[in-house]
């Protein structure tokens, strides 16, 4: 990127961008920070983090995976599908993600996807629930997200 762009990105932008992102992590309750740090294979610790205090490459992982997570999550992008539709959708590392949001183990994971359509499946309500606790999680995302701090566009 040229530096006349870099800087007046940085004076314009930057801090705008990097405040929405701090504010969005940060105001994010505990089990669903843990989510997004699984979702970026970080560990449970990192979630103890605020944001700012995060390494460059730690953020870099999160902000990757808030991106692929709302790319499924975020309600508008998104066609009307009923909840199982919607989870037979999705991608197996994004379904892994909200199989470990709803307290499922990889035995439940690694069931057919069918039998979250049966009566019998004492999981599916839990799963249901963590699917809309995932789409409300988004409800917030900012237009731009970012993991450059101000000041490292100067």
């Amino acid at each position: 990127m040229p530096n006349n762009l870099r800087m007046l990105i940085g004076k314009h932008f930057a801090g705008s961008r990097w405040a929405d992102t701090c504010n969005f992590y940060n105001k994010m309750p505990e089990r669903y920070r843990g989510t997004v740090c699984f979702h970026a294979t970080l560990k449970r610790r990192h979630t103890l983090f605020k944001f700012e205090e995060l390494q460059e490459y730690e953020r870099e992982l999160i902000i990757s995976a808030i991106d692929e997570l709302g790319r499924y999550f975020i309600k508008p992008h998104r066609r009307p599908l009923d909840s199982v539709a919607l989870i037979y959708r999705l991608p197996l590392s994004v379904r892994k993600t909200l199989f470990l949001h709803a307290g499922l183990s990889t035995v439940e994971l690694s069931l057919p996807l069918w039998h979250i359509k049966r009566s019998s499946c004492h999981w599916r309500s839990a799963l249901l629930n963590a699917l809309d606790e995932m789409l409300n999680i988004f409800d917030d995302l900012p237009a731009i997200i970012t993991s450059a701090k101000p000041e490292s566009y100067i």
